[in-house]
């Protein structure tokens, strides 16, 4: 009895032990990014890693790193370009948690960037429609999954906007309201035909776009997906029928990325949409050679 309560006393303290180095070791790495001059780097990554993840730990847990992570692209590239405005969406809002958090993260990347972003959520509102062939993956996905609580959704919600309908209706409409330029969009229709259609908004005039828009891709992993059905699937089609706008991988992202998020799936989902008719592809997007100072400030401790 005596060695059980001995062995189970050196644990408890082994453990205390252990969260206090961890601690320790947090609270060092706070105080060298504190007086670490992120003006000095080549390349804006460390100073948006830091953002990255200080946004996540302040989150607690309800901030998606893949949609902080595109937001906060997003708008870096906006501020860079002089545009304080932009527009985040997600095709596929489902029970709506995605939502909430691109929601959540858009208010704080706000104030750190002093901009004004506004929030979209595209979805029918009563599931998945009925596939059209095999194209659409009807082995994994069937009509009416993935249905929305709208009322609950709406009554949660603070400054997102929720669009119903099927996304070939809506996205006419919302197009010729001249949103806010796109920044960062998530596709999660699962469907091929879906998605197809949401690339519409790709189409538009430059003037609703950034020239190069993240975006991220959620069912492309794993299970039967292929490149020639889905979502990987109609980034083909698009790329085949388009010479101006592109869709192309984020190649090596994860090396760009902090550990532990450099070891996650999401960072190999990541897409750019370029757009290389845009009057403003050319200019310095703040990646390289990041403007600081009087033109571009952010408040970031």
């Amino acid at each position: 009895m005596r060695n059980r309560l001995g062995k189970k006393a050196l644990k408890g303290l082994v453990k205390r032990i252990r969260t206090w180095m961890e601690k320790w070791e947090e609270e060092e790495r706070e105080e060298f990014t504190r007086r670490r001059n992120f003006d000095q780097d080549d390349f804006a990554y460390p100073r948006l890693n830091h953002l990255f993840t200080k946004l996540l730990r302040e989150g607690g847990g309800v901030l998606r790193p893949n949609y902080t992570w595109g937001v906060l692209q997003g708008a870096n590239l906006a501020k860079a370009l002089g545009i304080c405005h932009i527009s985040v969406i997600e095709f596929g809002v489902a029970g709506g948690n995605g939502l909430l958090s691109l929601e959540s993260i858009a208010q704080k990347v706000e104030a750190l960037f002093e901009m004004s972003i506004d929030v979209f959520g595209f979805d029918t509102g009563v599931g998945l429609p009925k596939p059209v062939d095999y194209r659409d993956l009807p082995n994994l996905y069937a009509e009416s999954d993935f249905k929305m609580d709208t009322e609950k959704l709406t009554q949660l919600l603070k400054k997102a906007h929720v669009v119903l309908g099927p996304v070939e209706d809506t996205l006419v409409e919302f197009i010729n309201a001249r949103p806010a330029p796109m920044a960062f969009i998530a596709f999660d229709l699962d469907y091929y035909t879906s998605t197809i259609q949401a690339f519409k908004l790709l189409e538009t005039d430059s003037a609703l776009l950034l020239p190069r828009i993240h975006c991220y891709f959620d069912d492309i992993f794993g299970f039967t997906f292929s490149d020639y059905t889905g979502e990987r699937l109609a980034i083909a089609e698009f790329n085949a029928s388009h010479s101006a706008r592109k869709i192309s991988p984020i190649y090596g992202l994860r090396y760009f990325l902090p550990v532990p998020y450099a070891h996650q799936a999401w960072s190999e989902a990541f897409y750019l949409a370029h757009v290389f008719d845009h009057p403003l592809y050319g200019q310095n997007d703040g990646l390289s050679k990041p403007q600081v100072g009087g033109q571009f400030s952010l408040r970031t401790y």
